[in-house]
């Protein structure tokens, strides 16, 4: 029986916590539980970032300390068979690099004015690639021709004043009012 009445007892609170879970979960801050993960993220990232620097270090000491072995035991041979070994997994990169970077290096000193590429050729990649860009963009930019098309002029009757254009219309066309007058001016005293 007394089990019976804590089974009861527990229901009533049972039902108290729900109505409470309710009413907070309406009152939850999202806000504060959205900054609170994107710091606890941030946690994260630093210790696995922590832990991968400590790891390189530690395979670094490591193969210090091999090859300091090696060198006190004397054993030059399997010394130079690694560091051999080491170098020709390292030696198409340096290959690969040199090429991309002359390339680069070519590349970007086309882009510099004659006069100066002899004194930059010595710079760094970073540096002419630097001093391009501000090139590029300093320099005005014609635009391209494009064959077949014309300019986009504003069809001028023959002798606007006759009334076929308004006062604003002349306005807005002198410019191409005055053009057309003086081509016909040319044109009557090229012929003379």
């Amino acid at each position: 029986m007394s089990e019976e009445l804590k089974g009861q007892e527990a229901t009533p609170e049972s039902n108290e916590q729900s109505a409470q879970t309710t009413e907070s979960e309406e009152s939850v801050d999202y806000k504060s539980l959205y900054l609170e993960e994107v710091g606890n993220a941030k946690k994260l990232r630093k210790r696995a970032q922590d832990s991968e620097l400590t790891i390189s270090e530690f395979k670094k000491n490591q193969e210090t300390d091999k090859v300091r072995q090696l060198k006190e035991q004397e054993k030059f041979k399997e010394l130079s068979e690694n560091l051999q070994s080491q170098l020709d997994q390292v030696t198409p990169y340096k290959e690969k690099w040199e090429s991309y970077e002359s390339s680069r290096r070519e590349n970007l000193l086309s882009k510099l004015p004659k006069e100066d590429r002899e004194s930059l050729a010595q710079e760094s990649l970073k540096t002419l690639e630097y001093i391009a860009d501000k090139l590029s963009k300093d320099a005005p930019s014609s635009p391209a021709p494009i064959t077949g098309a014309t300019r986009n002029i504003a069809d001028v009757p023959e002798n606007p004043f006759d009334g076929k254009l308004d006062k604003q219309g002349i306005q807005k066309n002198w410019d191409d009012i005055l053009n057309q007058y003086t081509e016909q001016h040319n044109k009557k005293t090229s012929l003379k």
